[in-house]
């Protein structure tokens, strides 16, 4: 993390200067518009009271009041949702390249690439077909990264195309292989594979996954639960899958909004309210760390 926050003081801050005036207008827009909306709801309310004491005037003028003020107190809390949602697009689209650099250097990489990868990892029932959002692609020590925003569709004929994943999608292509085969499943994802259930014998994994070999464990311990489950909280996931196969370890983290990170009314300019991102990149170091010690 030092080395992202030296890069950050080094090389960002000053050109992230620009974003941060960018990023305060976005603040006051919402501010402004939100608070406009809140007190129309308000005066709303109050003609809507003082209307109810009228016996003189029609009722049709009561129900459109209270409309009208629900629908300005929805505006203004709907508002701040949806600028929001258009910021943290803003940030993967212009913030996040700037945090390829360090460590692994990642860049852009081609969409849909080594689907047969996917096919291998048998963490996934039959799909029909591979989408990718965002592909970046990185080295560290020698371990080829590919980190995917992607979404696999289930095979049936549909105007619309039911998603049988959707989220990111992590591949490391390691230096060695590795004599076995291995699958971690969440259990609340179905079993795609053929292999006997093993028992890693540690208690707080066996409560979230389904642990599968087509040899006996000879990989999963302690200090690889501990590195994996932070994969989970960094990505915010909804389940979370693990294929180590041949020389290809596969994690596939299932999420509503991958890549998203940040918030409109955190500054842009403190290293440490970009821990959360920092994370993502850093739990993956750990693990090829972990992997090429073994």
């Amino acid at each position: 993390k030092n080395i992202y926050y030296e890069f950050f003081g080094n090389n960002l801050k000053n050109n992230i200067t620009k974003y941060e005036e960018y990023r305060i207008k976005i603040v006051k827009k919402i501010v402004f518009y939100s608070l406009l909306m809140f007190m129309l709801g308000i005066l709303s309310a109050g003609v809507f009271i003082y209307l109810s004491y009228i016996n003189n005037l029609t009722v049709l003028l009561l129900p459109i009041m209270l409309f009208l003020m629900y629908v300005c107190f929805i505006k203004s809390i709907i508002n701040v949702m949806w600028e929001g949602k258009k910021y943290q697009k803003w940030l993967v689209e212009t913030i996040l390249p700037l945090f390829y650099e360090p460590v692994a250097n990642f860049k852009n990489w081609p969409k849909n690439n080594d689907t047969e990868s996917i096919i291998n990892s048998q963490i996934f029932g039959n799909f029909d077909t591979r989408e990718d959002e965002k592909a970046i692609f990185g080295i560290y020590k020698d371990v080829n990264i590919i980190v995917s925003d992607t979404r696999l569709t289930f095979p049936v004929k549909s105007a619309v195309k039911t998603n049988l994943f959707k989220g990111t999608l992590i591949q490391l292509e390691l230096p060695e292989s590795f004599k076995n085969h291995i699958v971690l499943i969440s259990k609340n994802m179905p079993k795609c594979n053929k292999y006997k259930q093993i028992n890693p014998h540690i208690k707080d994994l066996n409560n979230y996954l389904y642990c599968f070999a087509k040899k006996d464990n000879e990989f999963i311990s302690e200090n690889f639960w501990q590195i994996i489950k932070r994969f989970g909280k960094a990505y915010t996931a909804k389940s979370f899958a693990l294929s180590y196969n041949d020389n290809v370890m596969l994690i596939a983290l299932s999420q509503k909004n991958p890549w998203h990170f940040g918030f409109v009314f955190k500054s842009l300019l403190k290293a440490k309210n970009y821990d959360d991102l920092v994370e993502r990149f850093i739990v993956i170091y750990d693990l090829i760390d972990f992997t090429l010690s073994c």
